[in-house]
C-alpha cells in the first residue's frame, strides 16, 4: 500500500481542501466570474491557479482537488470549450504538482471530476456520459494525478459510470489510482430514523449495495462491487449533518466487515443550501471532534468555504490529535 492509502492506515483524519469556485469568486469577484468556467484559467490565467493551489496549500491541505470540476467535455458544451478539455486537465494537474513540489511535504494531487451536468436516460445516454468520462480521466491519469476525486455525484449510476471509465483508462495506461467517490446528500430525514437521501434518493446503503436507476433504467452496482477506495458525502448539507452521513457510511463499513478497506470522507457545504445559512471556520473547526468521532477520514469543506476553514480545523486537529 503507498500514496494515500497508506497515508490513511497511518493517521486520520487527513485534510482535503476548500472550494475553488468560491475562492475565484471572492478573489475576482461574483461579476466577473460570472457564468464563465473557472477551469479555462488552468490556461489563459496560470499564475491565478497557483496562487489558489498555494493558499490550500499555506492552509494545511494534504489532498488538494484540481481545477478541473467542470473539465468533461459535455459540461464544457456549456461554455463553447469542449475542444479544450484535455487542455484544461492537463494544465490543472501540472499547475498543481508543480505547486505541491514548492510545498516541502507530501501533497496529493487529486484528479477532479465532477458531473457531466446531464442526467443519464434523460438529457444524455450511459455511452455519451461514458465517453465524456474517458475523455477526462484519460487527461488526468496521463498528466499524473496521483488519485481521481470523482464528487458530487447527483446520480450514483453516473459515479458508476466514471468509475468504469477510470478502471478502462488503467488498463490502458498500465497505471492505477486510488478511486475517491463522493455523492451530493441533498434531503434532510424528518425523523431520526430516517436515512439521509441523495437527489436521486438513494440511501448510504443503496450507494454501498447498488439499486435500479429507474431514469436510465439500468443498474448501478454499488460502490462494494465498483471497489472503490474512499466514499463519502460533498456538498449541499452542513457540517452537522455531514457528521450524521458520516455516521451512516462508518456504520455501515463496521457491520459489513469493510472498515480498514474503504475510507470516508466529508466535506460539507460552508454555504448551506437547505437553511442559506453561512457556517464559518470556527464553527466548522469545532466539529472535527464529533467528524473524527463518526469515522471521517479525510474532511474538507466545499461551496462557501475559503482556505481559512482549512486552516481552522488544522489548528483544531493539531490541539485535538497532535499533529
Amino acid at each position: 500500500m503507498t500514496g494515500i492509502l497508506a497515508a490513511l492506515s497511518e493517521r486520520v483524519p487527513l485534510l482535503t481542501d476548500s472550494a475553488t469556485g468560491t475562492w475565484f469568486q471572492q478573489r475576482l469577484g461574483v461579476a466577473h466570474v460570472g457564468g464563465e468556467c473557472c477551469d479555462q484559467y488552468n490556461v489563459t490565467a496560470p499564475d491565478l491557479v497557483r496562487e489558489l493551489y498555494r493558499a490550500k496549500v499555506a492552509a494545511g491541505c494534504e489532498v488538494i482537488l484540481t481545477n478541473t470540476f467542470n473539465s468533461t467535455p459535455l459540461r464544457l458544451c456549456e461554455f463553447g470549450l469542449e475542444s479544450e478539455a484535455d487542455r484544461f486537465n492537463q494544465a490543472g494537474v501540472n499547475l498543481l504538482r508543480e505547486v505541491a513540489g514548492e510545498a516541502g511535504r507530501e501533497i496529493y494531487v487529486g484528479g477532479n471530476v465532477g458531473p457531466t451536468g446531464k442526467l443519464v436516460g434523460q438529457s444524455a445516454t450511459y455511452d455519451e456520459v461514458m465517453d465524456s468520462m474517458l475523455s477526462q480521466i484519460r487527461a488526468l491519469v496521463r498528466a499524473g494525478a496521483d488519485l481521481l476525486c470523482i464528487e458530487t455525484m447527483l446520480q450514483a449510476l453516473e459515479a458508476q459510470i466514471a468509475v468504469e471509465a477510470a478502471r478502462e483508462v488503467f488498463a490502458e495506461e498500465g497505471r492505477s489510482v486510488p478511486l475517491y467517490v463522493t455523492f451530493a446528500f441533498m434531503n434532510r430525514p424528518e425523523g431520526k430514523s430516517d436515512s439521509f437521501r441523495t437527489f436521486f434518493g438513494e440511501t448510504v446503503r443503496h450507494l454501498m449495495e447498488g439499486n435500479t436507476d429507474l431514469l436510465a433504467e439500468r443498474e448501478f452496482v454499488g460502490a462494494v462491487r465498483l471497489g472503490v477506495d474512499v466514499v463519502g458525502a460533498n456538498c449541499t448539507i452542513g457540517v452537522e449533518d455531514a457528521i450524521a452521513v458520516t455516521d451512516e457510511f462508518s456504520r455501515y463499513l463496521d457491520a459489513h466487515g469493510l472498515a480498514g478497506r474503504i475510507w470516508i470522507s466529508a466535506k460539507p457545504n460552508s454555504q448551506v443550501m437547505a437553511t442559506m445559512s453561512y457556517e464559518d471556520p470556527e464553527f466548522a473547526a469545532s466539529r472535527l471532534p464529533r467528524l473524527v468521532g463518526a469515522g471521517a477520514h479525510l474532511v474538507g469543506y466545499c461551496c462557501g468555504s475559503m482556505p481559512e476553514h482549512i486552516a481552522a480545523t488544522a489548528l483544531r486537529r493539531r490541539a485535538l490529535l497532535g499533529f
